[in-house]
């Protein structure tokens, strides 16, 4: 049986055979099953692959993907989410979890980065309070957690739909990460002396940040 992260890259390459038109109504169907976190991502990759296929001969037959989905592709999605299987809750925590880290993972090694480049054009004071770090990396997890599913749901409610109402999701999306950024930021500032002072060179922030994100991918691989 080919692993998740197979068909994803057999996928990606077969997408090209696709003309302009049968591919925008194909990644609609694409994005609209990867974003529902309540199917279970394997299946939901097997599914993808056989529709692909099956476009992909319509396709050489001179049929379009509106002629073999019909004229509500969302409802022809819906149809078979209800008869793909659930994700296992198991799977589910490893997802979530692994995209948290990731994002957590990125925060932290970006602070490490700016950190280095502004150390170059002043000094920079790299003493920060333990409780401080631990909420702001607490507060970085919960909004990462409670985004994806947000975010999530904001990509899923603008497939299928005209391009003003896709670009009006992707604001929403674009707002809500600012909003969730400014919410971090504003804890840092309101809690910036709590706890005992410890010093953290820029280096043990990357260093973190990466093992972050490298734990991330190790998750993503065990929900697979």
């Amino acid at each position: 049986m080919r692993k998740t992260a197979e068909l994803i890259e057999e996928n990606n390459h077969k997408r090209e055979l696709l003309n302009v038109e049968n591919e925008k109504v194909y990644e609609d169907l694409l994005l609209y099953l990867r974003t529902d976190l309540r199917i279970d991502e394997h299946a939901g990759e097997e599914i993808l692959m056989d529709l692909l296929d099956h476009l992909v001969e319509a396709q050489e037959d001179g049929k379009s993907a509106k002629e073999l989905f019909g004229e509500s592709p969302q409802k022809y999605a819906d149809e078979l989410i209800e008869n793909l299987p659930s994700q296992k809750r198991r799977n589910v925590f490893l997802f979530s979890a692994s995209q948290v880290l990731g994002l957590t993972g990125w925060f932290a090694a970006s602070f490490g980065m700016i950190s280095l480049i502004v150390s170059f054009f002043r000094p920079v004071d790299n003493s920060i309070a333990l409780g401080s770090l631990l909420l702001m990396l607490l507060s970085v997890m919960l909004v990462a957690f409670v985004g994806v599913s947000v975010i999530f749901k904001i990509i899923r409610s603008s497939v299928f739909q005209a391009e003003k109402k896709k670009w009006q999701a992707y604001v929403k999306a674009g707002l809500y990460g600012a909003a969730a950024f400014a919410c971090v930021v504003l804890i840092a500032w309101l809690f910036q002396d709590f706890g005992p002072v410890i010093k953290l060179e820029w280096w043990l922030f990357l260093l973190i940040g990466l093992a972050f994100l490298a734990f991330s991918k190790l998750m993503y691989k065990w929900s697979e």
